[in-house]
């Protein structure tokens, strides 16, 4: 499965828990280009962020904080 695949899939399994999830590049910032941002019900108001610049230990770190705070995803 390609990298797009994956992404697209993760984003769909985040909305099935009521999740809200935005991947940002920023092509004006020398540093921390990306942004990985997840918000909504399960996290009681609060969200989930990271910026930096390797998008994949992004994902990973968010997603892992993610699975703390919201039983059942990715199960």
């Amino acid at each position: 499965m390609g990298w797009d695949e994956c992404l697209t899939e993760l984003l769909v399994q985040l909305g099935d828990h009521d999740l809200v999830a935005m991947v940002k590049m920023d092509g004006e910032r020398e540093r921390g280009r990306w942004t990985v941002l997840v918000s909504g019900k399960p996290l009681d108001g609060e969200f989930v962020r990271w910026d930096g610049d390797d998008l994949d230990a992004g994902l990973s770190l968010v997603l892992t904080k993610l699975q703390e705070r919201v039983p059942g995803l990715l199960d």
